[in-house]
């Protein structure tokens, strides 16, 4: 079982790994850091035929390290984070100094980037994350998991402000029927808890993450079903998350929880 669940993990990275291993994949998503329109002038500044990089551009879409928004394709949060770590991280050690080389020991140290491949390891992770926040908690979501939904309320009654986005094709009425009979097992004024609170929306979420206490960040490679999640308790994954969230929430509509 070990083995079987060590295979899949590998064979997820090496797709990754081979996306982002090609030349052209790489020149397309460096220019989606600073974004562009996909048309006869972009492919002829990155010096490559129509056929490669339309075949390139179609990799890293489906791969979701890139969206299309107003007619031009920029980096999605997940996009942002392997931007970062090629073109800064790594770049820096491969084109500068060697000695700057001693510097990766220190990786580690200070930040955690960590892998989730197994769905319930996501779940334990979040909510291990949202059980020992102490301020905030912004929450974008694809669908519902009532693990995390009873840990956002015990949350909320701690006292810890949240923030809720979450996909609009989600079915609400099951959900608040599920959250409505949980909410009543635990104590009568529960439901009016989250109910009286204006920190629910409903909106166009491109993937699911969570941001605790803008210091931990946990999101998925977005799919039709889980495949692969990140870990990071890096400042700048959690800056461009931030940003995403707002971003989107801007764009979202109040979700009001009725009384049952």
């Amino acid at each position: 079982m070990i083995k079987e669940i060590a295979d899949v993990r590998y064979e997820k990275l090496a797709s990754l790994i081979d996306i982002l291993g090609d030349p052209n994949t790489l020149k397309i998503l460096d220019q989606a850091s600073v974004g562009f329109e996909s048309k006869k002038d972009t492919i002829m500044r990155l010096k490559m035929t129509p056929r490669k990089y339309y075949r390139s551009l179609r990799k890293l879409y489906d791969s979701g390290l890139i969206l299309s928004f107003e007619n031009q394709y920029k980096l999605s949060s997940l996009g942002e984070f392997m931007h970062k770590i090629i073109f800064n991280d790594t770049s820096t050690f491969l084109f500068n100094d060697p000695t700057l080389l001693e510097q990766l020991k220190k990786v580690g140290t200070n930040i955690e980037i960590r892998i989730v491949n197994n769905y319930r390891d996501l779940t334990s992770l979040l909510a291990a994350s949202i059980e020992k926040s102490n301020s905030e908690i912004l929450l974008a979501t694809r669908y519902i998991d009532m693990v995390v939904v009873q840990c956002i309320i015990f949350a909320l009654q701690r006292n810890v402000k949240v923030k809720t986005i979450t996909n609009e094709k989600v079915d609400f009425t099951s959900f608040i029927k599920l959250v409505g009979g949980f909410l009543k097992n635990i104590r009568p004024n529960a439901l009016k808890l989250v109910a009286e609170r204006d920190n629910y929306r409903i909106g166009d979420v491109p993937l699911s993450f969570i941001i605790v206490d803008n210091e931990i960040t946990i999101f998925e490679i977005p799919d039709k079903e889980f495949q692969l999640a990140f870990t990071s308790t890096d400042k700048e994954v959690a800056k461009s998350l931030c940003h995403l969230f707002w971003e989107t929430w801007k764009k979202s509509r109040t979700l009001r929880i009725p009384n049952l």
